[in-house]
């Protein structure tokens, strides 16, 4: 199901929040290419602006919360490279099977699915992290540290 950008899902960052709405009508226009099977370039194209997108996107955040001392940096990382290496492996299937419903489902889960859940559960740390300021205490501090074991 295609979800609409809902206010509900702002974290309070201007920058972040706009650009997690183009995320959203991004993965519009990504979903709505993939089931048109008659333009596969189109396909392609929107795949590859999916992936600049991700990047771009991504990148702002790490710099962010670096520029903020935020200290759970090395787990939302790793949570964006997992999420471009099954963003690899969606682009594999383009090229290998083609444009199709259930690429479509797997773009639509990934681009809303995990964005909304993402942004529900770990964007809004480092958020809080901000907003918090250095005074106060912040809530990212409260979750289990990952281990150099997961790494």
């Amino acid at each position: 199901m295609l979800r609409e950008w809902s206010d509900i899902y702002s974290i309070g960052i201007e920058e972040i929040d706009r650009q997690h709405q183009g995320f959203f009508a991004a993965s519009h226009q990504l979903y709505e290419a993939i089931l048109d099977r008659e333009a596969k370039s189109g396909v392609i194209d929107a795949v590859a602006f999916m992936r600049s997108y991700a990047e771009t996107h991504f990148s702002t955040e790490e710099d962010f919360m670096r520029r903020h001392g935020y200290p759970d940096l090395d787990a939302h990382l790793r949570q964006h490279v997992a999420f471009m290496r099954r963003w690899e492996e969606l682009e594999n299937d383009l090229r290998t099977f083609g444009p199709g419903q259930d690429l479509a489902d797997r773009a639509l889960e990934m681009t809303q699915d995990w964005l909304i859940d993402h942004i529900a559960d770990e964007d809004v740390l480092y958020a809080l992290h901000v907003k918090a300021g250095e005074l106060g205490d912040h809530p990212a501090r409260h979750r289990e540290q990952p281990t150099i074991g997961d790494r």
